[in-house]
């Protein structure tokens, strides 16, 4: 996904990243078969939201030029009002797995980066924020290098509404002016940056 946030960037190109979301979410099912065919039904309810939740995320990111700013708002708010249902649904039948938790947070980091590549190809802000919505990929990939991605750091205790607010901010210019949603995204950017660099310094102490 760096790659192809580095492809957009450099070159404009918008198909790696629907193609590496693609290639990525079909290996992490083949590479959990074993998990989620023990779950009834098979893969379990929880599962089968956040691959719709997936799917329509892809299907609004690969689409969202023929649709006015408003349809595209609600195809990716309802990606959004659907994540809590795939937890409930973990919770209510007791299907809640490491995998499940896995797929659930790799969605949210797809939409982070989808939406702001959508931003970038429509010139809305310049390319700092395709490293804000790539942060997930960047940090997991720093821990991979430096051999901490065993360690068990501190949280961010913020991260969650962090979180929360960048998606926000990301959602804005659907739907507000360029005046107001441009800086409500260098702020959620900023926030981002913080809550991962948190995250690491908690790392690197542990």
């Amino acid at each position: 996904m760096l790659t192809a946030l580095t492809a957009l960037g450099q070159a404009g190109l918008w198909w790696p990243m629907l193609g590496v979301s693609l290639i990525t979410f079909v290996w992490l099912l083949a590479a959990h078969a074993p998990t989620l065919r023990q779950l009834r039904p098979i893969g379990g309810y929880a599962n089968w939201v956040t691959l719709a939740r997936w799917a329509l995320l892809l299907y609004a990111a690969y689409s969202y030029p023929q649709w006015s700013d408003y349809i595209v708002f609600l195809l990716f708010l309802t990606v959004i009002i659907s994540d809590g249902i795939d937890g409930y649904l973990a919770r209510r039948y007791q299907q809640s797995t490491a995998v499940g938790s896995l797929l659930d947070v790799e969605t949210d980091a797809l939409m982070s980066a989808l939406l702001a590549g959508i931003h970038y190809q429509e010139d809305i802000v310049g390319g700092w924020i395709l490293l804000a919505g790539g942060m997930r990929y960047g940090y997991v990939w720093l821990l991979y290098l430096l051999g901490w991605e065993n360690h068990k750091g501190a949280d961010n205790p913020n991260a969650r509404w962090i979180g929360a607010t960048f998606i926000s901010v990301l959602m804005g210019p659907f739907i507000a002016p360029e005046w107001l949603s441009v800086p409500a995204l260098v702020v959620g950017s900023l926030l981002v940056t913080y809550s991962f660099g948190y995250s690491l310094w908690g790392q690197r102490k542990a």
